[in-house]
Order: structure tokens, then sequence, then C-alpha cells
């Protein structure tokens, strides 16, 4: 028996089962069968909803609770070291502990938001952020240090994987690349307040005599409740879980492209084969490692070469990412739009190709700068930051490309590769530095060099990467998908 669709309010000519139903304007015919396999919001409005904003809200929220906590060590560090006894060397290991634990659970906490969907994971991830932060201010030497940054990264690997999965759930291919762009920006701009925060908070244990750093980590711990107890209430997996959501903002989201009822599963064999993810992988991990000095040892080179020191140096610690977040944002909005005049291919790559070469451009640009100018060597650093973010968008945008429904397997693989690059950084940074300087006095600018290296390897990588073809379906699948119209 075949569907029958009628004018809306009309009465059937067919079987009960294939009864029509009135639909918004634009969005897909539903029979009575449709609506009884997959589930429909209950708004009705014809003018459609704007629920996936809030959606986005909520992951925004999330990014900057996530870099608080890591800038806020960074902060620190010279009070935990004189309290713990630790030498410069061995807090470098300190961040390290954690990208290590970072950089092995993305990919198993990607595909985990994969298979039970991302509310899950992520509560989790946050319940564990808050315990970890927590117990940060309770350590009492360099081995519970080290364990705790360690279980912390654990805990929140796998979080902005989870992040763009769900961004791929609620938002459309025209609007991918300013939902990352904004999920990244105030990543950046947690990082940013994170310097004045952790001061701010630890002001009244000084006064009381007790070591500030402690308390404040136990402080932030409670910003983790908060989130989680309004975003379980709130949070769905997909749209059409939600019932704020109506049918023409599900039209807008989904598009003509089927649901799906049963999807083509991941390929290992076919993603771990593909040169753009490898490419795209080992350029995050230069990216990350050029950027990983804005939060590890930036006030270290902003109070040693710069000469800066009290709330001028808690500020200036944090610009650099605030100016980030902006490139962030503004990232976001080029390249939705560049794909639009260029094509998916170079829209995204020659984003990435010439950010990351102007951020390694203007970091030499501030060492040299460094003893005759130090404001418009620290003005280089920031534009330094903001340029190379303006690929941030590009880069995880491209992997919702290539990923489908995988996104969070595929984002989580590149993250997990690009966090290894935070693992090495910062002893490699802190050895360049003793080398140039001395053990008492190292020389903080000469990391620039490095620093600056790594973003020009990430700049070229972007010539080897092609968001225009999906890589996690065999061959047969994926030319399957693209005849049904299920391929972006």
């Amino acid at each position: 028996m075949s569907d029958v669709h009628s004018a809306p309010g009309a009465p059937a000519t067919g079987g009960s089962n294939t009864t029509p139903v009135a639909n918004a304007p634009g969005s897909p015919k539903l029979t009575r069968v449709h609506l009884m396999n997959k589930p429909l919001p209950f708004a009705t409005d014809s003018r459609a909803t704007n629920v996936r904003f809030f959606a986005l809200g909520w992951f925004c929220s999330l990014s900057m609770i996530t870099y608080i906590d890591r800038v806020c060590i960074m902060q620190v560090q010279d009070e935990i070291k004189y309290d713990l006894s630790i030498t410069e060397e061995q807090f470098s290991w300190v961040f390290s502990a954690f990208a290590l634990a970072y950089a092995l659970f993305e990919v198993p906490t990607g595909w985990l938001g994969d298979r039970l969907g991302a509310r899950k994971v992520l509560i989790r991830i946050v319940l564990c952020w808050l315990v970890f932060t927590a117990l940060t201010g309770l350590v009492w030497g360099l081995v519970s240090l080290l364990i705790v940054r360690f279980l912390f990264g654990l805990g929140e690997a796998g979080a902005y994987p989870n992040m763009a999965r769900g961004a791929r759930n609620w938002f459309p291919f025209t609007e991918r690349g300013r939902a990352q762009g904004l999920i990244w920006t105030f990543g950046r701009w947690g990082g940013a307040v994170a310097p004045v925060l952790i001061v701010a908070l630890a002001e009244p244990f000084l006064w009381l005599g007790l070591p500030g750093w402690r308390g404040a980590f136990i402080l932030l711990g409670v910003l983790g409740l908060l989130w989680v107890w309004g975003f379980s209430m709130w949070y769905r997996d997909t749209p059409r879980q939600n019932p704020a959501v109506n049918q023409a903002e599900l039209a807008w989201i989904e598009g003509q492209r089927p649901a799906g009822d049963n999807p083509a599963p991941l390929n290992w064999s076919a993603m771990l084969s593909s040169s753009t993810l490898w490419c795209l992988s080992f350029m995050y991990f230069c990216s990350n490692a050029g950027w990983s000095f804005f939060i590890t040892y930036v006030s270290k080179y902003l109070k040693r070469d710069l000469q800066l020191e009290g709330w001028s140096l808690h500020v200036a610690a944090g610009m650099p990412l605030l100016l980030g977040g902006i490139g962030c944002i503004l990232g976001g909005l080029f390249t939705d739009r560049m794909v639009h005049v260029l094509g998916r291919r170079w829209g995204r790559t020659l984003q990435g190709l010439l950010a990351y070469a102007a951020g390694g451009c203007f970091f030499l640009i501030a060492l040299e700068l460094t003893e005759t100018n130090s404001l418009l060597a620290f003005s280089f650093v920031c534009l330094a930051s903001m340029l190379k973010d303006g690929a941030m968008a590009a880069s995880w945008a491209t992997t919702l490309d290539i990923g489908h429904r995988f996104s969070g397997t595929v984002a989580g693989l590149m993250n997990s590769i690009g966090n290894l690059g935070t693992v090495v950084s910062p002893p490699i940074a802190a050895w360049l530095a003793r080398v140039a300087g001395t053990e008492a006095e190292p020389n903080w600018s000469v990391s620039l060099y490095y620093y600056a290296g790594m973003f020009f390897v990430a700049s070229v990588c972007w010539f080897f990467i092609n968001p225009r073809k999906v890589i996690v379906y065999r061959t047969a699948d994926r030319e399957a998908l693209r005849a049904q119209g299920a391929l972006d």
C-alpha cells in the first residue's frame, strides 16, 4: 500500500497507518508511519525555534570551565613549587602528566560518546573535573600532584570530541564552523579569566594565613556542581528528543537527509588508512605544541623577560587567550563563509595554512622585540595567539566533515595526538630556557623559536588535508549513503 499525502486537514484516503499530517512549510512530508517510528517535537509553530543555540550555550559554558583549571595551575606554579619543594624541571612534568592522560583517553571517550551519546559522557567528565580540581588543592608532594593531575587528564579527556559530536547533532552543516568557533572562543576566555580568578579566590585564604592556592582549587570545584545540575536537566542528545524544538527548526537542522534508521557502521580500517586523518592529527600535534606556551610558561616570559609583576602580570597572562577567543569566533564565521565561496577543500584548508603561518611569524617578531620594546613584544605574542586560533574552527569543523556520524571518534583521535604535543613541549621549553640562561634564571624568550617552528610545520600540514571526503565508512557504504543523500 502506498503512502497517500492529502492537503493539511483533509481526510485520509488510505489505510490508518498512512494518515497524513500537517507539515511545516519547507519540511519533509510525514505520515503516521513516520510519527510512530520517529519521535517528533511537541512545538508545532511554523516559525523555526532557536533551541539549538541553547544547546550551544551549554557547550560554550563547559568549554570555559575546562580551561579555567588548565590555566590556573600555570599562574600559581611558583607558590606550589615553594610549598611542595618542587624544582622547575619537576614541575614541567606536572603539566605533561595532565596532557598525557588527556591524550591517551581522547579516542576511547570520543568513541564512547558516539555509542552512548554526548550527554552521559559530558556529565561524567564534569563530575571528574570537579573532584580532581578540589583534590589538586589537597596534594602534599610531587608524587601526589603528578597522580592527581594524571587522573584529572584522564577524567577530562573527551570533552571537546563530545561537544563536537553534540554540535553535529544540533547544527546543520552551514552553521557548524560558527558553532565550533564559539565553543573554542569561550574556552579561550575561560583561560583568559583564570589568572585573575585564581588569585582573587586565593586572597581570602592568604588573609587567614593559609596557602591560598589550596583553597582556590577547592572553591573552583563548586563550579562543576552547578553546571552538571543544569545540563542534566535540560540537554538532550538530539533535537528530536527536546520538545521545545519545533518542526521548522528540526527541518533546518536535519535538512532533507534521511534519518538513517540503519546507519552504516564505523569502519576502522577505512578511517585509520586515511592520509587526511593523519595529516590533520599531526597538524594538531604541532598546533598544541606551539600553543602550549600560553598555558604553561607565558607568565614566566612576562615576568622574567618583560619585567611584569603584580596584577599587571596576572591580567597580561590572560590577554593572549582573550584575543585567542576573538580569533576563534572570527575564524568560525570566516570558515563557513569561505566554504560557501571556495568550497570545502580550500574554504577550510587555506584558512588553516595562513593562520598558523602568521602565528609563527608573530612569535619570531615578538622574540626580536623582547629586549628593545616590551609593549610591542607583548602585542605580537597576543597576535600570535589570535591568528593561530583563527584556525581552530576550521580544524574542528574538518573533523565533522570527514567523521560524519562518527565525528566524536575522529575528533578524539585528532585531539589525542594533538595533546601529545602538549606532553612533550613543557620539558623541551624548560630545557631550552635553562640552556639559554641559567638554572636560577632561565631565558624563556628563546623558547619562542621552538613554538614558532611548531606553528610553521602545522601550516604546511594543511596542504595535505582534504575535508571533502568522509573517511569512516567502507567505499560501498559511503556510496550508498551518498546516493540516499545522507552525506553532507
